[in-house]
């Protein structure tokens, strides 16, 4: 599948000489398989020679196929005795056989790509991955969050299949939060020209005079080429800017001669007038076209698409959007959701910005490490402001290369607004953390002049280290008399809101319940500030620049107030599946100018008639009156950036609110007690979506009463079918302590056989071999052990291998049926019952033959002969039979929180219709139909 394909034409319309810039991208047909069996696979001793799945000749039949982004952890169990902040899932110490996956997938490189250059690009690998292509180590990467690339070139046999192994290791935790484990974002193949932009070699910006937008606005353009050629290349460079409607209005040139496997930047500057500018309300797209030849032949071509806007912070006025005031109304974010944990498809990300959007959200902070290229594509369309933040503080050398590249990644962004250089240090307030700081930051401002650094700091008001030195002070809690008194004491310093609240809620939920680990959804439970503290605080204070709430999404691990059996946190606005919670309503009150009118708890409590309920109203408002059935319950006034309350004695019927602005009604709602389940309703974000294999809808699964109303205390467990071209991925519900499967995984079962009791016998050759058939008498030869490190056999040798394997007709209904050899040195035939079976001619392949077609009930036999050329050889590392069943059809299913349950569906390439069916003992179900179209608008984009 070919994304962002582009094919340059040289004049007259024909393909000019070098070969088109083309980008591939590599999100299927990947196998995988959990376990560390061949330990790290590399051979130092000798290039090419490293082993087990990073050799093209490895067998990985019985390995599950996977399409990435891929998250190994979410199809873990739960597991209480795991480590609660990230989320009680078996990964870590204690639990090796889960920490270690591979991945492998087979890469066909035309011939007429040799002469161009070859990238490998990763979007992340949580984590410590190694790559392999055909049986040589590419790279080692050890960051869980930062992307990375590496230049395959040399090692590709063009016009052949090429075998590519990737082994992840996630023994060791990055952050204290749920993190995952896998290739969770997505690898593409990156084809250029040897003269061509660098990777990563375009940055533009927009700037105006004094950073007050104006008529025209200054565009500085710098594009960096790379010449991996033996001679120096004239080059000519041609940027065009295109306005959000595709129209060139402004166009520069520049020349250089870059010196042979060398890189040379170019720098420009053009004009644009009466530009549109970027903001959260319109967020118009620009797009940069960087053309390069080279005598008179066009040899690269790239776009970037861009924001022209301005970013300032002013210590009174607080942070300025093109030149006026915007208050951040931000949430913090980690990267997982329901149903995928880590690996998130695009169109996930979208959905995620457009709730947060709908909340009346300006700005996401990526809260604690780079984030995927696809968030910010997501922000830069529907317009959200981003703070980009880095891992970890720190200025050797590896930690300056990997701040260099996200921000040369990033900076084209247009929601990137800030870049921050780490979170809540140790170290940050010492001497050593301002000058580690520092650097950092310079480091940034070399890269990007466009933008001021920040830091999350929480200690309050302390003016040492990091806060010395950073363009803006952030503050992670502390509101209230510390922030106050440091913008007295440090007034020329901007400051910003980096992280507030930490308050806790859960859907639908409105009394403590510690046992099921459940809070209230009253925001009365706090473990910084509620909502209404620290939002009224910084409402107040325009220099305090607003702030990002922890959180916007609830997220896997730091299950708090609770540990055990919560496994998720309960900070969200939104839950695990984006589904609102009651605060949603406060800050959409506040956060937004349009009328907001919303009610809480639910009117469904048996048993409670005649007991006093409390009845919470976020409004924007400025009155509101509350009714019971009808009656009038009185009319108050909104306090601002505040909510109402009434004592109401439960009786069953609706209790409904009536908005008023200056004495016109301009809102109504009402909640109403309910009947029984009777029916499911299927209701999906996006009803068409693109058939290419990776877009998706997210379908909200509720259960109506016969009444046609959505019962909010619904738990049934209901089951999900799919038919047509689309699959579902996941499910959730958004309980902060539900244990049901987010994932069930089609894998088969195996039963594996270790093949221990060998005899052994020499042999003058390997043909026509007497010694491998079946009923030959081999209890004269002598036992041996094909376990260790190195065989037998001496150097320009043969010998003959036989084993005795019993099978029950249980056995032979296996799928699959693989022999395994952790080595054969140097040559090997393999028989089984006396029919050849297949042969090996590399000693560090680890060779496996499908065998299943020889075998039958009672005793089988394998042979092998196999012939050492020199040095100890013959069969070592082991030797097992794999039974593999075909894999049975996961039967998806999920049980309901607080009326609600979410399935996501992906499309599997083709187009036509799916459907999507869902049932439960006692309701009527439910079947939705998505359809799955060439032509269908990207993910959630206007």
């Amino acid at each position: 599948m070919l994304f962002g394909l582009l094919f340059l034409l040289a004049g007259g319309g024909t393909c000019a000489a070098a070969l088109p810039r083309e980008k591939v991208l590599l999100d299927d047909a990947w196998k995988f398989h959990l376990g560390n069996t061949w330990g790290s696979a590399l051979n130092l001793m000798k290039a090419g020679a490293d082993y087990g799945p990073a050799q093209p000749g490895f067998r990985d039949l019985t390995w599950r196929a996977v399409h990435l982004p891929h998250d190994w952890v979410v199809e873990l169990p739960f597991d209480p005795n795991a480590e609660l902040y990230h989320g009680y899932k078996p990964t870590g110490s204690g639990f090796p056989q889960n920490n270690v996956g591979w991945y492998r997938r087979q890469l066909f490189v035309p011939q007429a790509d040799q002469g161009r250059r070859i990238w490998l690009e990763f979007g992340g690998v949580y984590r410590d991955s190694t790559v392999f292509l055909n049986g040589y180590t590419i790279g080692h990467h050890a960051s869980g969050y930062t992307s990375f690339r590496y230049d395959i070139t040399d090692y590709i046999n063009y016009g052949q299949t090429n075998t590519l192994a990737v082994r992840v290791d996630a023994s060791e935790p990055e952050g204290w939060f749920y993190e995952g484990a896998g290739i969770y974002r997505h690898v593409w193949l990156v084809k250029t020209s040897p003269l061509a932009i660098a990777p990563d070699g375009v940055f533009v910006y927009a700037a105006f005079k004094d950073n007050v937008p104006a008529s025209a606005a200054t565009i500085h353009l710098e594009t960096r080429l790379l010449n991996s050629q033996d001679n120096p290349a004239p080059v000519n460079v041609t940027w065009q800017i295109l306005d959000p409607q595709g129209k060139v209005v402004a166009e520069a040139t520049g020349t250089e001669t870059v010196p042979p496997w060398q890189s040379a930047t170019l720098q420009q500057t053009a004009q644009v007038s009466a530009p549109e500018l970027w903001s959260p309300d319109s967020p118009a797209r620009y797009k940069l076209v960087t053309t390069i030849t080279s005598q008179g032949a066009r040899v690269d071509r790239e776009e970037t698409e861009f924001g022209i806007r301005t970013f300032a912070f002013d210590p009174v006025r607080g942070f300025l959007l093109n030149g006026k005031q915007c208050e951040i109304k931000g949430t913090c974010n980690h990267q997982d959701h329901a149903g995928v944990g880590s690996a998130l498809p695009d169109a996930v990300q979208y959905f995620r910005v457009a709730k947060l959007k709908e909340m009346g959200c300006n700005a996401l902070r990526t809260s604690h490490n780079e984030p995927t290229a696809e968030l910010l594509e997501a922000c830069d369309r529907l317009g959200l402001l981003v703070m980009d933040e880095n891992r970890l503080l720190g200025s050797s050398a590896q930690n300056l290369e990997s701040l260099q590249q996200q921000v040369c990644r990033d900076r084209n962004h247009a929601s990137v607004f800030i870049w921050s250089i780490g979170n809540e240090e140790g170290n940050a307030t010492t001497a050593v953390g301002g000058q580690i700081s520092q650097a950092m930051q310079r480091t940034i401002h070399q890269l990007d002049p466009s933008r001021s650094v920040t830091y999350a700091a929480n200690v309050g008001n302390v003016f040492t280290g990091v806060n010395q030195v950073i363009d803006v002070r952030g503050w992670n809690y502390f509101v209230g008399p510390d922030m106050d008194q440091y913008h007295e004491e440090y007034p020329r310093q901007p400051n910003i809101g980096t992280e507030v609240a930490s308050a806790f809620y859960t859907r639908g939920i409105y009394t403590k319940d510690p046992a099921r680990g459940y809070v209230t959804g009253y925001d009365v439970v706090a473990g910084g500030e509620t909502a209404e503290n620290w939002w009224t605080f910084f409402a107040a204070r325009p220099w305090a620049s607003g702030s990002f709430v922890w959180t916007g999404f609830d997220y896997r691990g730091e299950p708090t107030p609770y540990q055990w059996p919560c496994v998720s946190s309960s900070f969200g606005i939104l839950d695990t599946c984006g589904f609102p919670k009651d605060i949603f309503y406060y800050y959409q009150s506040w956060w937004t100018d349009r009328p907001v009118l919303h009610l809480l708890p639910h009117w469904n409590w048996p048993g409670k008639a005649g007991q006093d309920i409390d009845v919470w109203c976020f409004s924007n408002c400025k009155e509101v009156e509350l009714f019971l059935n009808g009656q009038s319950l009185g009319r108050k006034t909104m306090p601002a950036n505040s909510h109402l309350q009434w004592t109401v004695q439960y009786t069953p019927g609706t209790l409904s609110a009536k908005g008023y602005n200056n004495g016109q009604l301009v809102a109504e709602t009402a909640v109403t007690t309910t009947g029984q389940p009777a029916a499911i309703r299927l209701t999906p974000d996006r009803s068409r979506i693109r058939a290419d294999g990776q877009d998706c809808s997210l379908v909200t699964v509720a259960v109506a009463d016969s009444g046609d109303r959505t019962v909010p205390t619904a738990d049934n467990l209901v089951h999900f079918s799919v038919t047509g071209p689309g699959k579902i991925i996941g499910v959730g519900n958004g309980d902060p302590s539900c244990h049901e499967p987010d994932v069930y995984i089609t894998q088969a079962a195996e039963h594996e056989v270790s093949l221990n009791e060998w005899r052994t016998n020499a042999v003058p050759d390997a043909t026509n071999r007497p010694e491998v058939v079946a009923d030959f008498n081999d209890t004269a030869w002598q036992q041996t052990d094909v376990r260790p490190e190195y065989g037998p056999i001496p150097a320009n040798s043969f010998l003959a291998y036989r084993t005795h394997v019993p099978l029950t007709e249980r056995d032979l209904q296996s799928a699959h049926a693989l022999l395994s050899f952790g080595c054969i040195d140097d040559d090997g035939w393999i028989s089984v019952n006396g029919k050849p079976a297949g042969e090996s001619h590399q000693w560090s392949d680890s060779p496996a033959f499908e065998i299943q077609p020889y075998l039958h009930v009672g005793d089988n036999v394998v042979a092998v002969i196999v012939k050492n050329s020199g040095g100890p050889g013959g069969l070592s590392k082991g030797a097992s039979l794999i039974l593999q069943d075909q894999p049975k059809v996961p039967d998806w299913k999920r049980s309901l929180f607080s009326g609600l349950a979410q399935v996501i569906v992906q499309s599997t390439g083709g187009s036509g219709e799916i459907k999507l069916t869902a049932q439960a003992e006692g309701l009527a179900p439910a079947t939705t139909v998505i359809q799955a179209t060439a032509d269908a608008p990207a993910s959630a984009i206007p």
